[in-house]
Formats: C-alpha cells, sequence, structure tokens
C-alpha cells in the first residue's frame, strides 16, 4: 500500500466506554472520519483490562458496522449498534436502564408496505410538512425482546436520559426531524413515567440544545449555546429540575466564558465534562476540579469510580504527531497514562515530525493567536527545535468555524497532515476568531462575521511563522475544508494584499462556499448560515448587499481588475454535498476559466460534505500533495 492508503487504513478508537467497576474499557473502533473501505462502513469492537499495557482484544469481526458499545448495570454484558438487522431505521440512541432489565432507545418507524410499493412504482411525491420519519422512544424488555412504544406522538425526539431510580425517562425533543428544526423552533424537554407512560413538558430551550442529556440527583444536564438564542456563540452546560412535574426555567450553569463545554458524562453522582480551554482539552468535575488536561485531542472519553473507592478511573483515546490514536487509562489523581491498546503498531518505528505552538497577537491587537506548527522530521533543526532554515509550508484551515485544532496524529483532516509531514512539508493548523475554546466572546466573532476577522487571523497566524523563521515566504499554499475552504478561497481572491510582502504560490479549496447568499438558500442549514454570512436575504432589503463582504466570488472581478495574483486552485467537492453544495466549487470554476486563470476543479459522485469513500479520499491525499510538489517544489 502507499503511505497515503496505510494512514487511512488504521483503525480509530471512538466510543470508549469503562464498565460499571472500572476495571475494563470497551470501545469502538473505525477508519477515519468513519469512512467506507469497501461498500458499507465497518466498525470493530475491543475490550482492554484497566491499567493493563496493550490488553486490547478484538470482540467482533470488523466486517460490519458494530459501533456505539455499552455496559450493563452488572457489567455483565455489552450491547451495541450494528447493521446486522433488517430495519431500515437507524437507532439514534440507546441506554440501559439502571437494573438494566430494559433498554430504552430512539429510532423512526419502519416504512410501511404501502410507502414501501409507492416508492418501487415511483409515486412518492414529497410534500413538505407531511410524511415525517419521526424518531420515536421505545423500550425493549431485555428477556423478553419485546419493544413498546413509549412516546410516539407526531414530534422527533433526539436525546433521552434515565433517572438515578429507572422509574423516568427525560427526553428532549424538537418539531420536526428537519436538521433546521432545532434552530428555528427550539427543544423542549419532557419527563415521562415509565410505568404509567404519562408525560409532561419541563421547560423549553429556544434554540438546538446538545447532548447526551444527562440526569444526576434532583437536575438534568445539557449543552447549548450561551446566548440561547443564536447558536454563533459559546457551548456551555445548563440544568434545570426534573423531580417535578411542573414547567421550570432551565439555567445556565458553567463555563463558556473563557472557555467551551463539549461533553457531558455521568460517574457515579457526579457530572464529568470535557472541556476545551485554549488549546487545552480537559476533563473536569462539573463542580469541582480539573481531573486531566492536556494540548492535544481527546479523541473520545469516559470516568468510573472505582469498586469501593472514591478514585476516579479515566479512560482517554488520544495521539500526537508521531503515535496514531490509541486508548489508555490514568487515575484523576496523577496516576500513569497506561496504553491498552495497539492499533498503531504498524508506524511506531517511524517519525512525522515535531509539533510547536507558535502564539502572536491579532492584526488589530485585539486577542493573542495560537496554533499548532508541525515541522517534518527530515528537516534540520537548532538545538531549541526550530528548523535551521525557513520550511516549504502549507496553511490548513480548519472547518466549522466552531472547532479548534490541537495537536493530534491526523493535524487537519482525511490524514492529509502527517502524509504532507512524510513528503518534507511543515503544516501548519491555523486557527482564528469564531473557533471553540476560547469562550463567548471568541466565538460571537463569526456572528455575521465571516470573512473579517477570521482571515485576518489566517494572515497574522502565517506571518508569525514567517517572521520567526519557521515558513518559508516564498514557499506557501493554503488550503482547508469547510469552513477552512471558505478561508482558502477568501485568501485567494485577497492574495498579497496584506502588504506583508509574500502570497500563497496556490490554494487548496476543499468544499468550501464563496457566495454567502446562495448558501442561505442551498444548505441544509441555511437558517444556521444566516446568522454567520449577515443575514437571511428574505430579511434584507433589496439594496442590501452586506452579505458579498465576505463572499470571495464577490471579490473576483476586483481582484482580477487591481492585478491580485489569484494563485493556482486545487478545488475539491463532493458531488451529494448537501452543507456546501457543490455549485459553490463550480461557481468559482467558471470565474477561474473565465480568465484563463490555473485551477484543476475535482468532483467526487456520490459524496457528501465529508466523504466517504476510500479511493476518493485516497485521490485527495494523493493530489494534494501532487499540487504541493507542483507549485512549491519538493519538501526538504
Amino acid at each position: 500500500m502507499t503511505l497515503i492508503e496505510e494512514l487511512l487504513d488504521l483503525h480509530v478508537p471512538q466510543s470508549v466506554k469503562l464498565s460499571p467497576s472500572g476495571q475494563q474499557v470497551l470501545y469502538s473502533t473505525s477508519y477515519t472520519f468513519d469512512h467506507k473501505k469497501g461498500d458499507h462502513k465497518q466498525s470493530t469492537l475491543w475490550l482492554a483490562e484497566t491499567g493493563k499495557q496493550h490488553s486490547a482484544r478484538q470482540l467482533t469481526t470488523g466486517e460490519r458496522y458494530d459501533h456505539d458499545p455499552a455496559w450493563s448495570a452488572d457489567g455483565k454484558s455489552i450491547a451495541f449498534i450494528s447493521d446486522r438487522a433488517e430495519n431500515e431505521r437507524s437507532i439514534a440512541k440507546f441506554e440501559f436502564s439502571p437494573d438494566g432489565k430494559t433498554i430504552a432507545f430512539i429510532s423512526a418507524d419502519e416504512k410501511t408496505e404501502d410507502q414501501k410499493k409507492r416508492e418501487k412504482e415511483k409515486d412518492d411525491v414529497q410534500v413538505w410538512g407531511q410524511d415525517w420519519e419521526f424518531n420515536r422512544l421505545r423500550l425493549l424488555d431485555v428477556a423478553s425482546k419485546k419493544v413498546t412504544v413509549l412516546e410516539g406522538r407526531d414530534f422527533h425526539i433526539t436525546d433521552f436520559a434515565f433517572s438515578d431510580d429507572g422509574s423516568k425517562i427525560a427526553y428532549a425533543k424538537t418539531k420536526t426531524p428537519h436538521i433546521e428544526s432545532p434552530f428555528q423552533f427550539g427543544t423542549t424537554f419532557c419527563v415521562l413515567d415509565i410505568e404509567t407512560k404519562k408525560s409532561s413538558d419541563l421547560s423549553h430551550f429556544p434554540e438546538g440544545a446538545r447532548g447526551p442529556l444527562t440526569w444526576a440527583g434532583s437536575f438534568l444536564y445539557f449543552l447549548g449555546p450561551k446566548a440561547e438564542t443564536i447558536q454563533t456563540c459559546s457551548q456551555v452546560v445548563f440544568k434545570l429540575r426534573a423531580d417535578g412535574e411542573e414547567e421550570v426555567k432551565y439555567e445556565y450553569h458553567a463555563y463558556g466564558e473563557a472557555n467551551c463545554a463539549f461533553a457531558l458524562v455521568k460517574a457515579g453522582g457526579d457530572v464529568i465534562v470535557k472541556v476545551e480551554d485554549g488549546m487545552h482539552d480537559q476533563l473536569r468535575i462539573l463542580n469541582g476540579h480539573t481531573l486531566f488536561s492536556k494540548k492535544t485531542l481527546i479523541a473520545a472519553w469516559d470516568a468510573a469510580f472505582t469498586h469501593n473507592s472514591d478514585e476516579i478511573v479515566l479512560a482517554i483515546a488520544q495521539g500526537d504527531t508521531n503515535h496514531p490514536t490509541e486508548v489508555f487509562t490514568t487515575t484523576a489523581s496523577g496516576g500513569a497514562m497506561v496504553q491498552l491498546s495497539s492499533h498503531g503498531k504498524a508506524f511506531s518505528d517511524r517519525t512525522f515530525g515535531t509539533c510547536t505552538y507558535l502564539s502572536c497577537p491579532s492584526t488589530d491587537g485585539k486577542v493573542t493567536l495560537e496554533c499548532p506548527f508541525y515541522t517534518p522530521s527530515s528537516a534540520p533543526t537548532n538545538p531549541d527545535g526550530k528548523p535551521s532554515t525557513p520550511l516549504p509550508t502549507v496553511v490548513l484551515i480548519h472547518g466549522g468555524p466552531y472547532t479548534r485544532h490541537n495537536e493530534r496524529f491526523d493535524g487537519l483532516y482525511f490524514m492529509w497532515a502527517p502524509y504532507l509531514l512524510a513528503a518534507g512539508y511543515a503544516v501548519l493548523t491555523a486557527d482564528y476568531r469564531g473557533s471553540s475554546g476560547h469562550g463567548d466572546d471568541w466565538a460571537r466573532y463569526a456572528y455575521k462575521g465571516c470573512g473579517t476577522h477570521d482571515y485576518e487571523d489566517i494572515i497574522a497566524q502565517t506571518q508569525c511563522a514567517i517572521e520567526n523563521g519557521w515558513a518559508d515566504k516564498n514557499r506557501l499554499i493554503v488550503g482547508g475544508y469547510s469552513q477552512g475552504g471558505f478561508l482558502s478561497y477568501l485568501a485567494s481572491v485577497r492574495n498579497g494584499t496584506h502588504g506583508l510582502g509574500w502570497e500563497f504560490k496556490a490554494s487548496i479549496p476543499g468544499a468550501g462556499m464563496v457566495d454567502l447568499d446562495s448558501m442561505c438558500f442551498t444548505s441544509d442549514v441555511g437558517f444556521w448560515e444566516a446568522e454567520i454570512c449577515g443575514g437571511a436575504p428574505w430579511t434584507q432589503s433589496k439594496s442590501d448587499t452586506s452579505n458579498r463582504a465576505g463572499s470571495a466570488i464577490w471579490e473576483f472581478a476586483d481582484a482580477v481588475k487591481k492585478g491580485v495574483k489569484i494563485p493556482p486552485m486545487l478545488i475539491l467537492h463532493g458531488e451529494k454535498d448537501e452543507r456546501v453544495p457543490i455549485e459553490q466549487g463550480r461557481a468559482m470554476r467558471r470565474a477561474m476559466e473565465s480568465r484563463g486563470l490555473a485551477f484543476e476543479y475535482v468532483t467526487y459522485p456520490r459524496e457528501p460534505h465529508l466523504m466517504q469513500e476510500r479511493k476518493h479520499i485516497v485521490d485527495t491525499g494523493e493530489r494534494i500533495k501532487g499540487w504541493v510538489e507542483k507549485w512549491i517544489g519538493p519538501g526538504v
């Protein structure tokens, strides 16, 4: 296999679950971004012993899509979601009851014979607002395998959690299954008595709430946007009382001022939170201290109390520049990190590079920016780790915008970063305002602000790498995916206009947007796109062209007129992308072609926003490497 194929063949741990006693770790692995090597997805279950090095053993063959495993309350059995069954509807979530006798899950109803007949005969007209596929709340009796519908009314259930004693289930619902429904209509929290099947509304949150919904003691905890009425802000922990039947008001509980909350796990009577704090990934007790903190990605995790002890065991999936993601266990009191798995053993005898965090002020002086700079192992370096001479550098920009990339093995997407490092190129994974990890003020820069501060931050970080001797200003390429593709397009039409004496020699926009107005019309999350671009066109006057301020296609003509050196573009796009429809890439292809500028326009049949097919993903990696070599020469 080629190197990119070897990298994509890595089994990446996810869905890590500690046993109730804390003595074993159950987890699943799949290929990066859950892509398919063949005709269908594959995922494998593994079991390891806490604290025992390289103890992970394979439980399932890996031929099927076995994922999201969970332990029964007594730790004697497990359940997981699989594609082995004949059901067409997927299970969105499941959970054992506290006594282990039942499993609650949410799924839509199977298609009726009439629906199947209409589809077969192509008599399947779709009318907006009709024939919604609502997720129902169901209960499986483990012993008898009987399934009961607990809540089957016409609304869409997105999440749920058992009460501590198992007598009730709290659930979250939205008006419809459409992805935009939470943005438009918010989320309502309800509580259902399992015995009586009586359900009552507890509280309404005006935006889309995020899980996992967690019930601990008298309170429900959930994640949501701090602003409550818009998505473009920091993510925080909210809580609401769940021990009564009357409606209550949710309330802000923790995080979001200078950091961001990202996941919740119940451990005993405590709730543990994953927090992004700057470039640190942390695990914290909700109302207490930090259990774990490191400037590397926590890809998956769990926490549990050891048997008859107050010690908290942590199971963490983590990697770094030279080590693919593995599963480790440690203790909150500072015990050693013990590696349980060996999924990256094929790369145990090679190194890819080193990661250094670069820090600089933003161009407006309002914030301090920080991002990883990866130096390839082949580069000669000084004793301080800095390269002996500035390096040919690819600036890779993450998507989102509400995410951020700290050190990890797969530095951006689809193993592009280690592949480029192995070819001798440095990689700067830029961060920018509007991303996660820095609190509410930082996140809100993206609100009606795309294409302003974010673009300036990319330039500032690139300049920092140049000024400090890391990057060669004459051998620079910019690229990214999704929001990173959007910023790559902008960097192209604004190439060199910053006045700092350098320009990008080529660009690689993947699944990026070029026209923000049309994104509001065509994206599957058009209501949210309106938040970041300036406003929905149907709410603006005819003369209002403010959305063009961040639209690369509307800057193209002026850039040509002013003599901007629009660099050669490698445009990559999936043909079935609903998030950023392919028309965005097609528009820039037409613009480049109309002016006789160098470009390569590559589309991938069947592919959604994040590509799923192995051969296509291999092609992106090989094509990107070839493009980099063509325009800035060989690596070091």
